[in-house]
């Protein structure tokens, strides 16, 4: 009988451990393990003990504040995400934020000042502008078309991989690897291993970098001058005229969607503010900033970052520090008090 009890108890476990990799939700849900990115991705990809920070909430920028009669709508990526930016950090009435991975119907309210923010990091910059940004749809842009239906068999043919996806989701190795050994114990063995391989072997983890007085840790692919999104790949003249040419556009297309005005900013790598030096910087973010031909006003916050580059960004993670994060803010809401022209 005891035998058959601990059959039924390790099923149950290997099937609650299968749940939990298989949905992020099931994981985060249920507060048996421990948040993956508590001490940043850096880390969690690095474990060099050097570079280990508690991740912290930073604080509402603005509190008791008039709010301005302002709709603002943000396309962003992970640095404007709900986590580290909310609608208590501005001065608006409605606020709506999309990830670039996304898309979403809206409808516009024309009592409203409605204000568009095309945030993106410099990483992702030429793979959000390679084409016409299009993640809002107005009420005015949605299509009335009717879509033909398709049969059963077209659509078990266009699908016939996708019940692939359902049993072998992204991520649910690394889910599962984190929830058995991502307790603060087993990350003692993690960091010794990092720091015997970094100091003994000179060799560190392969998706992360170092500067080179070793103050500093970075995503390998930033670095990499073989890679698309590094700051050091070379970009042409060609491809510039191409990202200013689809910004306007973007904007333009927004503005005749009922927009009063549309805004661009590019968060630069942490790498191109505190390690320009290890390599051939592109200069993506000042090519475009300074271009006349671009129509889109821009949110710089290039030039404040470069001003105080030790406090911008988080030793242990890629992201911006509540530093670099309230700079921006004021920025925006500075432009969110601005009449419409």
């Amino acid at each position: 009988m005891s035998s058959k009890i601990l059959k039924y108890c390790i099923l149950f476990i290997a099937i609650f451990l299968w749940l939990q990799a298989y949905s992020p939700l099931i994981y985060k849900s249920t507060g048996l393990f421990p948040d993956d990115y508590r001490y940043g991705d850096l880390y969690r990809l690095s474990y060099l003990p050097d570079f280990k920070e508690k991740a912290t909430k930073c604080p509402t920028l603005k509190k008791d504040i008039a709010k301005q009669n302002v709709h603002l709508f943000i396309i962003g990526d992970s640095f404007t995400e709900a986590e580290r930016v909310s609608q208590n950090d501005f001065d608006v009435t409605n606020y709506s934020y999309i990830h670039w991975a996304k898309q979403a119907d809206i409808q516009l309210d024309t009592n409203k000042k409605n204000i568009l923010i095309l945030e993106t990091v410099e990483r992702t910059f030429k793979e959000h502008f390679s084409q016409k940004a299009e993640n809002f749809k107005t009420e005015r842009t949605i299509s009335k078309g009717v879509q033909p239906q398709k049969s059963w068999k077209q659509t078990l043919r266009d699908n016939s991989t996708e019940w692939l996806k359902y049993i072998f989701p992204k991520g649910i190795e690394e889910r599962l690897e984190h929830t058995l050994f991502n307790y603060d114990f087993f990350l003692k063995f993690r960091e010794l291993k990092a720091t015997l391989n970094h100091h003994v072997f000179g060799r560190i983890e392969h998706k992360v970098v170092l500067s080179k007085n070793e103050k500093s840790l970075f995503y390998f692919e930033e670095a990499d001058s073989t890679n698309e999104y590094s700051a050091f790949y070379p970009i042409s003249q060609e491809e510039i005229d191409r990202f200013v040419l689809n910004i306007n556009e973007t904007r333009n297309a927004y503005l005749k969607a009922g927009f009063d005005e549309v805004y661009l900013s590019v968060i630069p790598n942490k790498i191109s503010i505190l390690s320009p030096d290890l390599g051939n910087y592109n200069r993506l973010i000042e090519r475009i900033q300074s271009d006349k031909r671009v129509q889109t006003p821009i949110i710089d916050t290039y030039a404040d970052f470069r001003k105080s580059p030790d406090k911008i960004y988080l030793k242990s993670d890629t992201h911006w520090s509540c530093a670099g994060r309230d700079i921006w803010l004021e920025k925006v809401n500075k432009i969110l008090k601005k009449p419409t022209e």
